[in-house]
C-alpha cells in the first residue's frame, strides 16, 4: 500500500475515465499514429505492465501485496442509521461474535465422554490467542451449602467422577441447571458445547494465526465412532469465507482464461487469435489488481469476481477489433494500412461499448454498501484500461503480423476443424439474419408478449440475502450451523439493550421486573432458540442466598438485595449483560434463521414485543446485532435497483444516440439490451433465485456489457445505409458482418461467467449461471430482436443519410459483401 489511507474508490472510477479520454485521443482522433509507432506504443506498454507488476508482487518476503477482507463489514451500509446504536451495543457488551464447538456423543455423560471434553476444553484453552474456553468442564456453578449454611460458588465439575451414580447425579444437575440448558449442554444431554472467545484481534490477526485451522486439528484428533463434532459462528464462516475467496482465485481466473483461450482457438484458428485478445485482457487485469494493492483495499467476496470478469470482458473487446482487422485484411493485405482500417472502422462502436459498460459498473457507484461500491470503481477503471489498450496495443501489435497471421495455415485437421465451425456459424447467422428480416413483425409481437410476462412476474421477486447464504445448503459450514441451531443454543446472536434511568437503573427490581417480562416473551417468540439475560443468573443466587428454597428462584424484592447479589456475579460474564453501572442492561437472543427476509422477520417480531408495554415508564428497549445491519442492506438492494438501472439506462442511451447521432437508433439500440434486463428480474420473480448482493448486480452489468454487440452492429448498419443500402439490405449486411464476432463475443461471455458458477461460495454461483443465461438472452436479442426492430422498425422511420445526418438520395450500393470476414 502506498497511501497513508486507503483511496476513495470513486478517485479510480475518474481515472478510469481519464484512461478512455486518452484511447480517445491517440486510438480515435489519430488512428495512424498509433500504427506509424507501433513498437513505441508496445514499449510504453511493456513498461506498463512492468509497473504494475511491481506496484502488485512483493519479494520480501515472496507474494502478493494484496488482503483478504473475509468480514461481513464490507457488506454493511457505510451510513446504516441503525448503525450507531449496534457500535453502542458492542462498545458496551462486547461484539457479538460466537464460536459454538458442540460435541454429540451418546456417551457424554460417562467417564469416557467427559475425560474427551476436557481433552478438547485445555487444548483449545492452552491455544495462542483464545482467552477462555466455556464448557461443562470449567464453569462456575451456585449453590447453598447446608453443612456451612453459606453459599456455595464452585467449579460445576470438579473432578471427574467414574461411578454410575455420581455420573448419573450429575448429568441430572447439568440438565436441571437453567444457566446451562442448550447453552453448555443441549436438553436431551447428548451434546455439549465449547463457547470460545478469543483475544481481541482484527479479522487479518485471526486468519495468519489460523486458529480455525488449530481447532480443527484438535477436533479430528479426537474422532471416534458414535462422536459428531460442528463448529458453527462468525468467526468459523468468516475462516472458510477466506479460504473459499483464495480457492477461487486460484481456481477461476485460470479456468477463465483456458475457456476464453478455448473459444478463441475454436474461431480464429491460429496462435495470434488467441494471444492477442488474452494479452490485453490479462494487462488490464494486472492494472486493476495493482491498483487494489496500491491503494490498500483488500479482495471482498464481491470483488474476487474483478479477475474472472476481467479476462471474460477484455477478451470481448479484442474479438470485435480482430473481426474487422480479418476483413480489412482482405482488402489491404498490407499489415499497417489495414490495422489503420480497422481502427477507423472500430473506434466508435468500441469506444461507446467501453464508456456503456464502465456506465453500467459506474452505476454500482451509488451504493453505499462498500463493497459493492469498491466492484463498481474498480471494474469501471478495468474498462478504462482495456479500452485504451484495445484502440492502441492491440492495432499497434496487429501492425507488426503479417496481415494472414490471424487465418488458419495449411490444411491441417485443426484448419479443417476452424473452417468448418466458421461454415457453420455462417449459414446459422445466415438463417438468424433471415428470419429475423422475413419475419419482424411476428418478432416484434413475441417480444413484446415474452417482456410483458416477465415484466409481471417481478412484484414476485424475493430479496434474500445473509452472510451465511453465500455457502450452498448441503456445503459443511451450513450443516454444522444447523446442527448447532438444532441441539444448542442458536448460532447467530441479537442484542437487545435496555437503558432508561441512568447509572443504577439495573439494580432497581422494577427495571430488572421489566427484563425478565420481556425475556419471557421473547422465550415463546418462533426463531428465538435462547435468551440470556443478568435476570437468569440473579434467580439462580437469590434461591442459593434464600437457603435453596426453589420459590426463591426469583428476582430479589428490594434494590440492596439486587445490589448484593450483582456483586456475586462473575465478571466475565457481568460485562456482557450490564454496564459497570448499571445503566444499561443486555439481554441477548441466540437465533439459527438464516437468511435476510427471516433474520428481519424476527426483528419485527422481536420489536413488537418491546412495543407491547411490557417495561416500565422511563424504560425502553432496541433489537441490533451483525445479522440485522447484513440484512438491512438487503432491503437497501431493493430500493436501489430501479435507481441505478434506471440512471445507468439513460446514461447509455444518451451516449449511444449522440453517438450514432439518431435519437431513433439510440432507442433501437435500448430494446433488445432492456429486454433481457427485464427477462432477468422475471426469472428471479419466478423463483428460481433471490436478488441477493450479488445478482443484484447483474442486471446494470449485463445492460452496461451487452450494449457492446449491439453498438457494433448498428455502427455498421449505419455505414451501410450511408453507402446507400435500403434498411433491409443493410440490416442483412449488418448482421451477416459483424454477426461472427458478435456470436463469438457472446459465446465467450456466457462461457466465462458460467466459469464462475463453479466458485465456492453459493451466491456467486448463482451470478455465474444467471450472468450466462442472461448473456444468451443478449445474443438472442442481438441476433433476432435487433434486426427484426432494424429491418421492421427503422426502415419505416428513417431514410438514407450522410455522415453529417442529412438526408441523401438513394444510389446504387457496394457490390454484395462477401459472407465470410
Amino acid at each position: 500500500m502506498l497511501f497513508a489511507a486507503p483511496l476513495d474508490p470513486r478517485i479510480l472510477a475518474a481515472a478510469a475515465t481519464l484512461a478512455i479520454g486518452a484511447a480517445l485521443a491517440l486510438g480515435s482522433l489519430r488512428p495512424g499514429l498509433v500504427v506509424r509507432h507501433a513498437r513505441g506504443v508496445l514499449a510504453a506498454t511493456a513498461l506498463l505492465g512492468l509497473a504494475a507488476t511491481a506496484c502488485l508482487v512483493r519479494l520480501d518476503p515472496p507474494g502478493i501485496r494484496i488482503g483478504v477482507d473475509p468480514s461481513a463489514e464490507p457488506l454493511l451500509p457505510a451510513d446504516d442509521p441503525a448503525r450507531p446504536l449496534y457500535q453502542a451495543a458492542v462498545r458496551d457488551f462486547g461484539d457479538d461474535e460466537v464460536y459454538v464447538v458442540a460435541i454429540t456423543d451418546d456417551g457424554l455423560f460417562t467417564a469416557e465422554g467427559l475425560a474427551r471434553l476436557r481433552r478438547i476444553h485445555e487444548a483449545l484453552r492452552t491455544l495462542p490467542g483464545v482467552r477462555s474456553v466455556q464448557s461443562l468442564v470449567d464453569v462456575t456453578t451456585f449453590g447453598y451449602d447446608a453443612s456451612t449454611d453459606a453459599i456455595e460458588v464452585r467449579d460445576f465439575v470438579e473432578a471427574l467422577p467414574s461411578e454410575p451414580a455420581a455420573l448419573a447425579a450429575l448429568r441430572a444437575r447439568a440438565l436441571a441447571d437453567p444457566l446451562f440448558r442448550r447453552a453448555l449442554v443441549s436438553e436431551d444431554g447428548r451434546t455439549a458445547a465449547l463457547n470460545v472467545s478469543f483475544r481481541k484481534m482484527n479479522d487479518a490477526d485471526f486468519i495468519a494465526a489460523d486458529l480455525d485451522g488449530r481447532i480443527a486439528a484438535i477436533l479430528a484428533a479426537e474422532r471416534a465412532p458414535g462422536v459428531e463434532v460442528h463448529v458453527a459462528g462468525r468467526p468459523h464462516v468468516k475462516s472458510r469465507v477466506y479460504h473459499t475467496i483464495r480457492r477461487d482465485l486460484l481456481l477461476l481466473v485460470p479456468l477463465a482464461v483456458v475457456a476464453m483461450a478455448a473459444v478463441l482457438a475454436l474461431v480464429t484458428g491460429s496462435a495470434a487469435g488467441v494471444l492477442l485478445p488474452l494479452g490485453i485482457a490479462l494487462l488490464a487485469t494486472g492494472l486493476t489488481f495493482a491498483a487494489l494493492a496500491v491503494t490498500g483495499r483488500p479482495l471482498t467476496i464481491l470483488t474476487t469476481l474483478l479477475g474472472p470478469n476481467g479476462i471474460v470482458i477484455g477478451s470481448v473487446y479484442g474479438v470485435h477489433v480482430l473481426t474487422r482487422f480479418r476483413e480489412d485484411a482482405e482488402e489491404t493485405p498490407d499489415a499497417p494500412s489495414a490495422a489503420t482500417r480497422c481502427l477507423e472502422h472500430v473506434r466508435v462502436p468500441v469506444l461507446i461499448s467501453g464508456a456503456t459498460t464502465a456506465v453500467g459498473f459506474a452505476s454500482l457507484l451509488v451504493s453505499n454498501v462498500p463493497a459493492v461500491l469498491e466492484l463498481g470503481a474498480f471494474e469501471v477503471l478495468y474498462v478504462g484500461c482495456v479500452t485504451a489498450l484495445s484502440l492502441t496495443t492491440l492495432p499497434a501489435a496487429l501492425a507488426l503480423l503479417p496481415a494472414r497471421s490471424l487465418a488458419p495455415a495449411g490444411t491441417t485437421p485443426w484448419s479443417r476443424l476452424v473452417s468448418a465451425i466458421e461454415s457453420a456459424v455462417d449459414r446459422f447467422l445466415a438463417a438468424a439474419e433471415d428470419l429475423s428480416v422475413r419475419r419482424a413483425r411476428p418478432i416484434l409481437v413475441a417480444a413484446t408478449f415474452v417482456t410483458l410476462g416477465a415484466a409481471a412476474l417481478i412484484p414476485s421477486l424475493r430479496i434474500d440475502t445473509d452472510y451465511l447464504s453465500f455457502f450452498r445448503e448441503g456445503s459443511r459450514v451450513r450443516r454444522d450451523f444447523a446442527a448447532v441451531n438444532e441441539r444448542l443454543a442458536g448460532a447467530v446472536p441479537l442484542y437487545v439493550v435496555f437503558e432508561g434511568g441512568g447509572p443504577g437503573t439495573f439494580r432497581e427490581p422494577t427495571a430488572l421486573a421489566g427484563v425478565e417480562r420481556v425475556q419471557r416473551a421473547l422465550d415463546a417468540v418462533p426463531g428465538v432458540t435462547r435468551t440470556v439475560s443478568a435476570v437468569d443468573t440473579l434467580r439462580v443466587l437469590n434461591r442459593a442466598v434464600e437457603r435453596d428454597d426453589p420459590a426463591e428462584e426469583r428476582l430479589p424484592p428490594t434494590r440492596a438485595a439486587t445490589a448484593e447479589l450483582i456483586q456475586l456475579l462473575p465478571k466475565g460474564d457481568t460485562g456482557r449483560l450490564l454496564t459497570v453501572d448499571q445503566a444499561r442492561a443486555n439481554l441477548v437472543v441466540r437465533t439459527g434463521e438464516v437468511g435476510s427476509e427471516s433474520v428481519l422477520a424476527l426483528a419485527a417480531r422481536i420489536e413488537t414485543v418491546l412495543a407491547g408495554g411490557l417495561l416500565p415508564p422511563g424504560l425502553h428497549a432496541s433489537v441490533t446485532g451483525n445479522a440485522i445491519l447484513l440484512s438491512r442492506s438487503a432491503d437497501l438492494i431493493a430500493r436501489q435497483q430501479l435507481g441505478s438501472v434506471g440512471l445507468a439506462a439513460a446514461t447509455i442511451f444518451g451516449l449511444v444516440a449522440v453517438a450514432l447521432r439518431s435519437l431513433r437508433l439510440g432507442a433501437i439500440a435500448m430494446v433488445p439490451n432492456v429486454v433481457p434486463v427485464v427477462l432477468f428480474f422475471g426469472l428471479l420473480g419466478a423463483g428460481v433465485a433471490p436478488l441477493s448482493l450479488p445478482t443484484s448486480l447483474i442486471a446494470s452489468v449485463a445492460l452496461g456489457i451487452s450494449v457492446d454487440d449491439t453498438m457494433h452492429v448498428l455502427a455498421r448498419y449505419r455505414e451501410e445505409r450511408r453507402r446507400g443500402r435500403d434498411a433491409e439490405e443493410a440490416t442483412r449486411c449488418a448482421a451477416r458482418q459483424v454477426g461472427r464476432g458478435m456470436l463469438t463475443a457472446s459465446v465467450m461471455l456466457t462461457a466465462g461467467f458460467a466459469v464462475i458458477a463453479l466458485s465456492g461460495f453459493a451466491t456467486l454461483r448463482q451470478f455465474g449461471l444467471l450472468s450466462a443465461w442472461t448473456m444468451a438472452v443478449c445474443l438472442a436479442t442481438d441476433l433476432i430482436l435487433l434486426p427484426a426492430l432494424l429491418a421492421g422498425v427503422a426502415g419505416r422511420l428513417s431514410a438514407p443519410r450522410d455522415g453529417a445526418g442529412r438526408t441523401r438520395p438513394p444510389q446504387a450500393p457496394d457490390s454484395e459483401p462477401a459472407s465470410r470476414p
